[in-house]
């Protein structure tokens, strides 16, 4: 199995988890657990997954003597993503529907795995 498919499946599946996690379903009585709190900790998995396989595949594409260029811009992007992901959350929740954020991290994940494919 390639590292492109390994992380444009991981990206999909990290989609997928963010969508299902929209509906707020209780999983137990006594439990604060809800569905959102364990998709979303699925979906960060397979998001954790493919950083990682991307970080691998950066290095097989990247010629030697642009990949420390390359490296860097990916670095500089992962620092933008790190930011925005709590912004979206913490800022975005409390005033929109609960929807928006996850929706917004699906699609970004879809994105992210059209954009594997298309590579």
């Amino acid at each position: 199995v390639s590292t492109q498919s390994t992380g444009m499946s991981m990206q999909f599946a990290a989609a997928v988890f963010f969508l299902i996690a929209i509906p707020d379903i209780p999983l137990a009585e006594n439990t604060k657990w809800t569905l959102e709190n364990v998709c979303c900790l699925v979906g960060l998995v397979f998001v954790s997954g493919s950083i990682s396989g991307i970080y691998l595949w950066t290095s097989e594409l990247a010629p030697t003597s642009h990949r420390g260029t390359i490296f860097a811009l990916c670095s500089g992007a992962a620092r933008i993503g790190s930011f925005l992901g709590p912004y979206i959350f913490n800022n975005l929740k409390p005033i929109t529907h609960k929807a928006v954020p996850l929706g917004i991290m699906a699609v970004l994940s879809f994105f992210g795995a059209v954009g594997s494919f298309l590579l």
